[in-house]
């Protein structure tokens, strides 16, 4: 086989290398997040400034803006940190993510063998905060060793004169150039392999400097396609940042276009290499890009809102907060989930009223909920047993980790009994009696008591966990007391009748207590969060 073959296999096994690289630093980072870390950050991004810086040094040391994009959308989920925010710290990620250009247009990539060699013994040696710094250096190592072997690839292929002229004819068309260049970073989902490719190439000669502004604009709008396919999946936070993104970005593009003449005479007063002019071209388009939008982040804001609001209504039982790739910060998707699972407690108390109270009754979003509140407890327990337990040593995140785990065992009962027990002994109970059946000896007004006291003890129950408030619980366990000695008089009524038919009224009452029980475990598991008493167990 001809040289040649091995040098496209070399090239070819240096992007894959490159691509793992970015994505093993993106997992080894995001596993290094602790809860204090959080905090910190929660902390430190309420000014726009530091949101900006933020997003620019995390992006800088996890050599891409996915992690600090992703941590802000979680964060903005939780209610840390504004959607506002959120946008601020892409447009710092936007800039710090030439880190990884300027990281690659350095010669130490030759030293990257060694670097590796290094982090990997760091990472077999170290332990605790050592062991997760030294498994982040060794990520960027094999980052760094995808670029060498790029550039082993690409040197002796472009020393073959009819590649060299097919690269030269390509560059040298910018429409051309700036097509290739938003077509390889929108494939590949990542722009930072585009501009290793691109340094490669300038290192070799066979790139012209008209070349370097289509492609760091190619690959900047490029970028945005990643972002709108990662934002699809149903979360309100990610898909508004994802518009965001690509409307900053396309934003950007355009009005750079035509400035591209008097930055290249701008770039030309400066004697410097290839890589050095492709570094700094990206690092101004994107300070330009910023020093545009940093005033106005609320208007990319309230434009992707619009946009969104003109698609059709989303999936009632898709989940909204959940996020697989936040699973290995423990203490972030806790948060998540808790967020869920509260947006799960309002569909259930949504359905019961509609059931129980005819002017509450929701048409076809009745006949809709008992699938979505299906859906979406299947979603809320699957998050649930694949979240990881914090470390130990973390002590307010093993806390609420166990809490919310314990108060998805309840949620889960009282969703099942919902939409199957309940459903059912509500339907064949209105179609024997109507809506206020016979209660024996119970006159009207007990009845309505007891139903209002069942809706009242529920709510209770889910503002309790949802706003972690320990006098709704008390008021929950009240009324649950209250209603069992209610109900045990009913029952006690329906067997001195007698009648046969009242079987279903005496089904439908004992659903009702297990509802009432499996949310009063919710309660007394959102008691231990606040490390008081379980109530109900003394």
């Amino acid at each position: 086989m001809s040289v040649y073959f091995y040098n496209t296999i070399t090239l070819l096994g240096g992007i894959a290398l490159f691509l793992y690289g970015l994505s093993e630093v993106t997992d080894s980072f995001r596993s290094a997040f602790s809860a204090r870390a959080r905090e910190a950050v929660s902390r430190f991004t309420r000014g726009k400034k530091r949101a900006m810086l933020f997003g620019a040094v995390l992006a800088a040391v996890a050599q891409g803006s996915t992690v600090s994009t992703s941590i802000a959308i979680a964060l903005a989920d939780v209610g840390m940190l504004t959607l506002t925010g959120s946008v601020v710290v892409m447009m710092g990620a936007s800039i710090g993510g030439t880190f990884v250009t300027l990281l690659i247009s350095l010669d130490i990539v030759r030293l990257s063998p060694l670097f590796m060699a290094v982090s990997y013994a760091a990472v077999r040696l170290g332990r605790g905060w050592l062991e997760k710094a030294a498994k982040v250096l060794h990520s960027i190592s094999l980052l760094l060793v995808g670029m060498f072997l790029l550039r082993l690839g690409i040197d002796p292929l472009l020393d073959n004169p009819y590649a060299r002229d097919a690269i030269v004819g390509i560059t040298s068309e910018p429409f051309t150039v700036f097509f290739a260049a938003f077509a390889g970073t929108a494939f590949l989902q990542s722009s930072a392999s585009v501009m290793a490719l691109t340094v490669a190439i300038a290192s070799s000669g066979a790139l012209p400097q008209n070349a370097v502004f289509p492609i760091v604009l190619g690959a900047h709008l490029g970028s945005t396609i990643a972002v709108l396919l990662a934002a699809s999946g149903g979360r309100h936070n990610a898909r508004v940042l994802g518009v965001a993104t690509f409307l900053y970005k396309l934003a950007g593009t355009l009005l750079f276009v035509p400035l591209m003449p008097w930055a290249n005479v701008f770039l030309d007063n400066f004697m410097m290499p290839m890589a050095a002019r492709i570094v700094l071209s990206q690092m101004l388009i994107m300070f330009f890009n910023a020093a545009i939008f940093y005033p106005w982040p609320h208007v990319l804001v309230s434009a992707s809102v619009y946009v969104l609001s003109r698609q059709k209504t989303a999936d009632l039982g898709a989940p909204v907060y959940l996020d697989d790739q936040l699973l290995e910060i423990p203490s972030l998707a806790v948060k998540l989930l808790s967020k869920e699972m509260i947006r799960l407690t309002n569909y259930i108390e949504a359905y019961l009223q509609m059931r129980l109270l005819p002017e509450k009754s929701g048409g076809e979003l009745e006949n809709l909920l008992p699938e979505a509140i299906t859906d979406l407890t299947s979603a809320c327990e699957n998050y649930a047993y694949s979240i990881p337990p914090p470390p130990v040593s973390d002590k307010l995140a093993l806390t609420e980790y166990k809490t919310v785990k314990y108060a998805m065992l309840s949620l889960r009962e009282v969703s099942r009994i919902t939409v199957g027990p309940f459903a059912e002994g509500a339907e064949k109970v209105a179609e024997k009696h109507g809506v206020n059946p016979p209660a024996g000896e119970m006159d009207d007004a007990e009845c309505s008591t007891l139903k209002s006291l069942f809706m009242k003890t529920m709510r209770h129950a889910f503002h309790a966990f949802s706003l972690g408030d320990s006098k709704l619980a008390e008021k929950a366990l009240y009324g649950g007391a209250k209603f069992e000695k209610m109900t045990a008089m009913l029952r006690s009524s329906l067997l001195k009748r007698g009648d046969g038919d009242d079987l279903r009224l005496l089904d439908f009452i004992a659903v009702k207590e297990r509802m009432i029980r499996a949310s009063l475990d919710m309660v007394r598991g959102d008691a231990i969060a606040e490390g008081e008493k379980s109530f109900g167990q003394k």
